[in-house]
């Protein structure tokens, strides 16, 4: 089973579930089940975007798209996070009219064993998309629908409780229903609502091309451990879908031909594909020239080699790319 093809088995998962949740809200009347069913609402348009991800991003790049289709990713991930939010307003509404007349759900053996039988397809769909960990976005799925398991095993919980109390006592059932049921949908909705902060959040940052420090660091320093790299003055990341393009420019020994200089670009391009994922630029400029300090003076600068006079054997001025002629004489 390849990438595309877990994609396409996480949405028949999500549409059984689906059917499940609709029958059981229907059975039932609870607001909870209403939160469950708004919830893989939000789970069709978010394997449905994953489905999408994966098969566009497959694509290569065209006339009007250079960089590639990874994008199409952040956007399913955009759309996703807006749906899940009018969802979350949609259990708070039926959450205040439950309340307000005060009207105790259904449970009965049929939606425990639906809710059951959803919880079983939620687990099997996230032990086929956890073969795939190099997949940033079935990944995210994966993690996903774990979190939905615990929110079934809260409906679960629920009607198994409503059963209990309604057959001992069905007057106290009567008065508690109303609130246990809000109350469950009303944790599920805010679980699936964080969740979908951090995703629109996520999304906002990566349409914003934010590139975390951390991974400019090790960039610069994969680029910096290339031979014949003499320095790294600057590294630009942005993100694509699960992939980073990147543009650096580095500094080679002076004197060098075209042809050399080029070769070593080319290491550097190829290192930081490998980590990156993405097309990645190099530009290429000669090492600065030396500079004189206050402990010693430039008296010749040739293509690789400085002649300097020092004043002090304690004198250690930085040079990249150059051999150094020490000659120490006292300052005058």
């Amino acid at each position: 089973m390849d990438e595309l093809r877990a994609a396409e088995t996480s949405i028949a998962a999500t549409a059984a579930v689906m059917a499940l949740y609709l029958s059981i809200w229907l059975a039932t009347a609870s607001v909870a089940a209403l939160s469950e069913l708004a919830h893989t609402l939000v789970d069709a348009v978010g394997v449905t975007a994953t489905y999408f991800a994966v098969k566009t991003s497959r694509k290569p790049p065209d006339l009007e798209h250079p960089y590639g289709h990874y994008k199409a990713d952040t956007l399913g991930g955009l759309l996703g996070s807006l749906v899940v939010l009018m969802s979350a307003a949609l259990v708070g509404y039926e959450g205040v009219e439950k309340l307000i007349r005060w009207e105790p759900y259904e449970p009965d053996l049929f939606a425990l064993a639906a809710v059951a039988v959803a919880m079983a397809i939620d687990a099997s769909r996230v032990r086929i998309l956890r073969r795939f960990p190099h997949s940033k976005a079935l990944s995210a799925d994966s993690l996903h629908f774990s979190t939905d398991i615990f929110a079934s095993a809260g409906v679960l919980a629920l009607f198994a409780a409503g059963l209990a109390l309604k057959g001992a006592t069905p007057g106290l059932f009567a008065e508690l229903a109303p609130a246990l049921d809000v109350a469950v949908a009303a944790a599920i909705a805010a679980v699936f609502t964080t969740l979908s902060l951090r995703l629109l959040r996520a999304a906002a940052l990566e349409l914003l091309d934010y590139s975390p420090p951390q991974l400019r660091e090790e960039a610069r320093a994969l680029a910096a451990g290339v031979d014949g790299v003499v320095a790294v003055k600057d590294v630009r990341l942005r993100k694509a879908g699960s992939i980073y393009h990147g543009e650096a420019t580095i500094e080679v020994r002076r004197g060098l031909s075209v042809e050399e200089a080029h070769k070593i670009a080319d290491a550097v391009e190829e290192r930081l594909k490998r980590r990156l994922g993405g097309y990645v630029v190099v530009h290429v400029e000669p090492a600065q020239l030396p500079r004189s300090s206050d402990c010693c003076d430039i008296v010749m600068v040739g293509p690789d080699e400085v002649i300097a006079y020092f004043y002090s054997r304690d004198c250690r001025p930085c040079f990249p790319g150059f051999r150094v002629e020490r000659i120490y004489r006292p300052k005058r």
